[in-house]
């Protein structure tokens, strides 16, 4: 699964989650161009696609009070 899919998989879900992309501490404005001008770097220093639908499919209750923020180092849960 691609990044593309897994923003399309957030809106597409009954109450659409915010998700945001960090990398060493810096939020990432555009994660699908970031991704797209360092290839691999999704697949390698990220959780798996299939773990990030995991974890929206966890918190998607939260959707309408917090973000969900991914990095290198995982996931968060951050109220808006």
């Amino acid at each position: 699964m691609c990044i593309a899919l897994v923003f399309d998989y957030c809106q597409s879900i009954d109450n659409p989650i915010l998700l945001e992309y960090f990398y060493r501490g810096e939020k990432i404005d555009d994660p699908a161009l970031f991704f797209d001008l360092t290839p691999g770097l999704f697949e390698q220093a990220f959780p798996s696609a299939e773990e990030t639908q995991m974890m929206i499919d966890k918190y998607v209750m939260f959707g309408t009070t917090h973000k969900l923020v991914v990095s290198e180092y995982g996931f968060n849960l951050v109220f808006r």
